[in-house]
């Protein structure tokens, strides 16, 4: 057996490492980091000596092989990561910031609502939404559209109804002026070289906890209504979530976790679904002949295509697009070593552009998820894996099909005269407006 060596990486700025790059531009940094040293590199971002406060190294792991250990053994590689650790600041311990026995509680109670027989269930309330997107557009020759408000919009109010029922109208609203403030905010904590406490009383610090307490206070009278109410006659994954149990222990959820778990779905459910439909979108505007190929398949009721156009969008444009963990001893992946208390990054944004598993990596082309496919299990993973992976994605790929067929049998979207700038937030979002022009077929 050959002996482990070190990662190896790039050196960077001699007082900062990587930092002034990462920040720069994280995602073309991370692609060239991965085209000049393979799959394991590493990169040193602050001082070159110090605490860790100042003073970090991240080793991002790229080939499917190292990304199934890093994901499927927690036992070893921890979700004791400052990104997670940030998150739990911000929408409390639900299913994805949660550790340990909590998280393991909160798994086994949430999973039978998450299973494709029961999300089958919202697929009339999906088609409702997406006519109504599809007439308020009633656009005429050449309207020009934001793809991504549209999907806001449209996703908003799936994830929305899905949890609330009849109250959307009363907390959807301002739930979507608070998002991307929440996600700017988040994004801001997470790039401070020193975090401090939240109790200090900086000015971000006070916008963040007023932010959050808003967001909180919504959630709550929404739920302190509902039990007030009985709940009686009420299917959203509100009044399931205060009827669920742990199947093993017969526990049921505290308030403060039912809240957590609709922040949790809400800010899963909500920004990625929109931003992989607007991705998607602009891709199948930019190629036309595929996008009449997909229409077609509409047409003729088969959604195999759609969702394999679904699929490479994410691909491309994958919503998470990096995962962190932390390995929490002495490891070998890949044949490098990776010592005790280093951040480990996986990042679908390089390993589903990894050439030895897809050629043409930068093409789209959804034929790539048509039929039998010879891939690693981990050569693409936007909903992550291992025990941690997403407990959402039945849901968000039925929510993206329903509207993507109705959209494409309505109109033809162009956007060959367009670019999609994209920026690396908590998660994936664009740069701006994606406009595409809109023809009614």
């Amino acid at each position: 057996m050959s002996k482990a060596t070190a990662v190896p990486g790039p050196t960077g700025h001699p007082l900062l490492g990587m930092l002034p790059e990462l920040r720069r531009d994280l995602l073309g940094s991370i692609l060239d980091g991965f085209h000049t040293y393979g799959d394991v590199v590493a990169y040193h971002v602050g001082l070159p000596r110090g605490p860790r406060a100042v003073s970090v190294d991240v080793v991002n792991v790229h080939h499917p092989d190292g990304i199934h250990q890093v994901l499927t053994t927690p036992q070893v590689f921890s979700r004791r990561a400052s990104a997670y650790e940030i998150l739990r600041e911000f929408i409390g311990a639900g299913l994805l910031t949660s550790d340990g026995d909590r998280w393991l509680h909160q798994r086994r109670t949430l999973q039978p609502l998450f299973t494709p027989r029961r999300v089958a269930r919202y697929t009339e309330l999906m088609a409702e939404e997406a006519a109504r997107v599809v007439d308020d557009m009633a656009v005429t020759a050449g309207s020009v559209v934001d793809l991504y408000q549209v999907m806001q919009r449209y996703t908003m109010r799936v994830v929305g109804r899905a949890l609330f029922g009849d109250d959307i109208d009363e907390v959807v609203p301002r739930l979507q002026e608070l998002m991307p403030i929440l996600g700017d905010l988040a994004l801001a904590r997470a790039l401070q070289v020193v975090k401090l406490p939240l109790s200090w009383p900086t000015p971000r610090s006070r916008r963040i906890t007023q932010v959050r307490a808003t967001q909180y206070g919504i959630i709550d009278r929404i739920i302190a209504a509902r039990q007030r109410s009985g709940g009686e006659e009420n299917e959203d994954m509100l009044s399931r979530l205060f009827e669920a149990k742990d199947p093993e222990t017969g526990q049921t959820l505290s308030m403060e976790e039912i809240r957590d778990q609709m922040l949790v779905v809400l800010l899963a459910g909500h920004e990625t679904t929109s931003a992989g439909l607007a991705f998607t979108m602009h891709l199948l505007g930019r190629h036309t002949e595929v996008q009449e190929r997909v229409a077609a398949a509409i047409g003729t009721g088969d959604q195999e295509l759609v969702r394999a156009a679904i699929m490479e969008g994410m691909r491309l444009y994958p919503p998470v697009y990096s995962m962190e963990r932390m390995a929490e001893a002495d490891v070998t992946v890949s044949g490098h070593r990776i010592p005790a208390n280093t951040k480990v990054v996986v990042a679908p944004w390089v390993t589903h552009r990894h050439p030895e598993f897809w050629p043409d990596p930068e093409r789209f082309e959804p034929d790539r998820f048509l039929g039998q496919q010879d891939r690693p299990r981990y050569a693409y993973f936007p909903f992550g894996g291992g025990p941690r992976s997403c407990i959402g994605e039945h849901f968000a790929l039925l929510e993206m099909t329903v509207l993507l067929s109705a959209l494409l049998t309505r109109y033809r979207v162009d956007t060959r005269d367009e670019r999609l700038e994209v920026v690396p937030m908590v998660t994936l979002r664009p740069a701006g407006a994606v406009r595409a022009t809109l023809t009614v077929r």
